[in-house]
């Protein structure tokens, strides 16, 4: 049994298997030894816990040099590739080459954004609104509610102006039909035309 206060072994595991800075030590260590030797984990793990730490505290100088460092490897990465592409004798390798050369052109662009980001951040204003006036005042701010009424409202029961004329009575829609004829009998057929004499 564990003394009071003792981690046991599998506690101790998932502490650390929990921890971002020891899972990332732990991968930075891959990529890292094959150009350094594989560095001791415990050490790697307080190293960059301080570097957290800093950062925690609001110095940021060691993120400034990490991002300096990294645009001016992407830059190397651009002009390396855009020589290869101006080196390559067949138009396929010249267009790989080059469209790699233009990645690591906008990620070192987007680096460098970053970088300035950091060194200067954007401000942000927080504006109150105050009214002043020496008398009554209204001050409505939001949308104004709608006039129209919802769908389920009642809607009141308007008349049509095109049914009724002036006087009230009704013109288009009488609600009547109207008997059948063949016209005014009233009227005479049109007689010959009368033309001034030549």
């Amino acid at each position: 049994m564990y003394a009071e206060g003792e981690e046991c072994p599998i506690e101790s595991v998932v502490r650390v298997a929990a921890a971002p800075i020891a899972r990332g030590a732990w991968t930075a260590r891959q990529y890292v030894s094959h150009l350094f030797g594989e560095p001791d984990i415990t050490a790697y793990v307080e190293r960059l816990t301080a570097q957290s730490q800093a950062v925690v505290d609001g110095d940021l100088s060691a993120l400034e040099r990490m991002l300096v460092t990294q645009a001016g490897t992407l830059d190397a990465m651009f002009n390396h590739m855009a020589t290869k592409a101006y080196s390559a004798a067949h138009p396929p390798q010249q267009e790989a080459f080059m469209r790699q050369a233009l990645k690591a052109q906008q990620q070192c662009a987007n680096t460098v954004k970053v970088l300035g980001e950091l060194k200067s951040p954007r401000q942000v204003a927080f504006i109150k609104q105050q009214n002043n006036a020496a008398g009554h005042q209204q001050v409505n701010n939001g949308v104004a509610p709608s006039t129209v009424p919802r769908a389920h409202e009642e809607k009141p029961i308007e008349s049509n102006e095109l049914l009724v004329n002036d006087n009230g009575t009704q013109t288009l829609d009488t609600g009547a039909e109207s008997g059948t004829g063949r016209g005014n009998q009233a009227l005479e057929a049109v007689g010959a035309v009368h033309r001034a004499a030549e």
